[in-house]
């Protein structure tokens, strides 16, 4: 075929047109095929790497509110400075068990649920095995049972509670505790603390 004239010529600039740009067109939807997959890969690994903290120890400070205290031959409320241990393994996004244990930092006497007689406590150490199964984003809530021990006595006992917390990273977060605790034939004590968990 014989191209002449401007008619020809026009035809032919057109057709190297529509092939340069075809070319370009293709060149550059390789290069975003390309740059999708290496953001596929980058999010890949950063996910993966948020899903190795299944491991987490947390420490709390805390306070123990006794509403069956007895001080100086009277009924009273006390509150009771505390620390709080625990370790959590996260079996899934949503669900945790673990095991917290918590020491009472005062000698203290309660009156003893439905009895006439006051129990005397030194330094009671909590050792409880909880579940713990996160609601939502940011909100925990918890049960379990364990035992209370002090050198005048060991107590059953049961844990509920909530844990609301804040992520700061994947492997840290603030986190804050409200609970109660139910001392078989002993006394009964809720627990607010705050303090970290870390993952590993």
């Amino acid at each position: 075929m014989k191209i002449s004239g401007i008619p020809g010529i026009l035809f032919l600039l057109f057709f190297m047109f529509a092939l340069g740009s075809g070319l370009r067109a293709q060149e550059e939807s390789s290069q975003k095929t390309e740059m999708a997959s290496e953001l596929e890969d980058e999010f890949e690994e950063v996910e993966e790497e948020e899903e190795e903290s299944r491991h987490f120890f947390s420490i709390m400070i805390a306070h123990d509110h006794v509403s069956q205290g007895i001080k100086n031959g009277d009924r009273t409320w006390l509150n009771l400075p505390s620390f709080m241990l625990a370790y959590n393994y996260m079996i899934t996004e949503r669900f945790a068990v673990g095991l917290a244990g918590d020491i009472i930092v005062e000698q203290f006497d309660v009156e003893a649920n439905n009895l006439d007689e006051i129990l005397e406590r030194s330094y009671p150490i909590a050792l409880v095995a909880t579940g713990t199964y996160r609601v939502f984003n940011h909100l925990g809530i918890l049960a379990g049972g364990g035992f209370e021990y002090a050198k005048e006595a060991t107590f059953g006992m049961v844990r509920f509670g909530l844990e609301p917390y804040i992520v700061i990273s994947s492997h840290l977060e603030l986190v804050f505790n409200l609970s109660y605790d139910i001392k078989i034939d002993a006394y009964d004590n809720w627990n607010m603390g705050f303090g970290v968990a870390i993952g590993l």
